[in-house]
């Protein structure tokens, strides 16, 4: 993996890291679920990061942490377009 590969893959873990924290104080003030899963989508993304991350350590990792720039792009994309969505402000 190049190092702007390993830079995006770092990117998107601490994004949708960051992103989570967002709809989880939401919903300690409203307790609406939805919120929750908003927050588990970007844990999720942030697991996908952490698990490419992985594959970047030392030693034998397996074959499935392999990750290529295109499949980071999109996945950045979608982490970006959630953490814009979650501070949009609301139109009331």
């Amino acid at each position: 993996m190049s190092l702007l590969e390993l830079f995006v893959v770092v990117l998107v873990t601490g994004v949708a890291l960051l992103n989570a924290g967002v709809p989880l104080a939401a919903w300690a003030r409203s307790r609406d679920g939805r919120f929750v899963l908003l927050a588990g989508g970007n844990l999720a993304l942030a697991a996908l990061g952490g698990l490419w991350l992985w594959g970047q350590l030392p030693g034998s990792p397996p074959p499935y942490t392999e990750v290529q720039l295109p499949a980071l792009s999109i996945v950045l994309v979608a982490v970006l377009l959630g953490l814009a969505a979650t501070l949009w402000p609301r139109h009331v």
